[in-house]
């Protein structure tokens, strides 16, 4: 394990006030969480703000939930699956790998001390999680890292378990002509939230391969509201990985660390994968193939991240929209945005349903098979 220790200074004194203190709330603590619990309503711990350092991860603002005071394993259930798929929770305690350099607290706080810095890729044996935060020993003293931040050793996604599961198609017409509008990279809160509020004021749906790395701080929430909208949630590495310029052995670990991301702020899994830069190989479509995941390339690329000229992205879609095209765009770019503000309604007036990849496939009932690329289904 890669840790580096910061010095001691003086934080054993704030940490045993910080422990009195939350000896004589427990009881009262207990007291509201049974009365919230007996109502039926009790809800996830909001996540506290983390620093990571060393990365290009931004401050992190998520939801988290976990098994406070490390209860044994057990599951977490899937609210917005209906066939109530559950998510394992690993037994105290389980070997984790940091995703990412990041600072370790001295307690699950997200304003306490820093007593040191967990290298990327660095082992710890997680002991227990308390409100979203991982507790591991650090050099014979306790220390705590947001948990969507260590990926344990056994983790495996919940996507093999998603694809091919029934979606909503019931306001589908699969007789009229439909185009799935996909956007990589992102998400970029200020771009992103553009093409949500577009897609919401039209009824349209489409799939959004996001970088794991990018799924923080206010980014959370533009994911959370895909979920909400009936967008679906791909997969594009974990910081756009270029598959063809890793060793194969590596493509899982990539994949699986986006996957992790993603899970762990909505508790729902990429369903499809991109491969960045659409660089692919035999060797990469068995990797993936592997992985349960279809590898989703397109028929239509405007280059708006090339030319970032919004009008010629409209007018290339437009002009070569057909029944069955998957789009390529990327909802890191304003002029994206701008260029999807209008497509939607134009596309839209012109007929077509906007819809997800896997509901275009369900809908007109092709075939989506683990590792293999799909351009378009005409």
């Amino acid at each position: 394990m890669i840790i580096r220790l910061l010095g001691d200074s003086n934080y054993v004194y704030q940490q045993s006030m910080k422990k009195i203190s939350k000896l004589f709330m427990l009881p009262l603590a207990g007291s509201v969480a049974w009365a919230v619990a007996a109502c039926g309503v009790m809800g996830i711990p909001e996540g506290k703000k983390e620093t990571v350092v060393e990365s290009t991860l931004e401050t992190d603002t998520s939801d988290e939930s976990g098994n406070a005071g490390g209860d044994a394993a057990g599951t977490e259930t899937l609210a917005s699956d209906s066939k109530k798929i559950e998510r394992v929770s690993f037994p105290y305690p389980y070997t984790a790998r940091a995703l990412t350099a990041v600072n370790i607290h001295v307690d699950s706080e997200s304003d306490s001390d820093v007593l040191g810095i967990l290298d990327e890729g660095a082992a710890v044996s997680v002991e227990r999680n308390i409100e979203g935060w991982d507790q591991f020993s650090v050099d014979g003293k306790s220390g705590y890292v947001l948990k969507k931040y260590l990926i344990p050793d056994d983790y495996i996604a919940m996507n093999n378990q998603f694809l091919g599961a029934d979606v909503d198609l019931s306001w589908i017409d699969p007789t009229k002509p439909m185009i799935a509008l996909t956007f990589d990279d992102g998400p970029k809160a200020e771009v992103t939230n553009r093409i949500l509020d577009s897609l919401e004021a039209n009824g349209g749906h489409a799939t959004f391969f996001m970088q794991g790395s990018r799924v923080v701080g206010d980014n959370n929430n533009c994911v959370k509201r895909m979920v909400e909208l009936g967008c679906e949630l791909g997969n594009h590495t974990y910081t756009h990985d270029y598959l063809d310029s890793i060793p194969v052995e590596d493509i899982r670990s990539v994949i699986r660390k986006c996957d992790y991301m993603v899970e762990e702020t909505v508790k729902v899994a990429p369903t499809v994968f991109r491969p960045p830069g659409g660089n692919r190989s035999g060797d990469i479509a068995s990797a993936v193939g592997n992985l349960g995941l279809p590898m989703i390339i397109w028929s239509i690329d405007p280059l708006d991240y090339s030319t970032k000229d919004p009008d010629n992205t409209f007018n290339v879609v437009m002009e070569k929209a057909q029944d069955g095209d998957i789009v390529l765009m990327h909802d890191t770019y304003e002029e994206t945005a701008e260029a999807a503000e209008r497509l939607i309604p134009a596309l839209k007036e012109k007929g077509f349903q906007l819809v997800t990849v896997t509901e275009m496939a369900q809908a007109k009932k092709y075939p989506m098979i683990p590792g293999n690329e799909v351009y378009h289904m005409r």
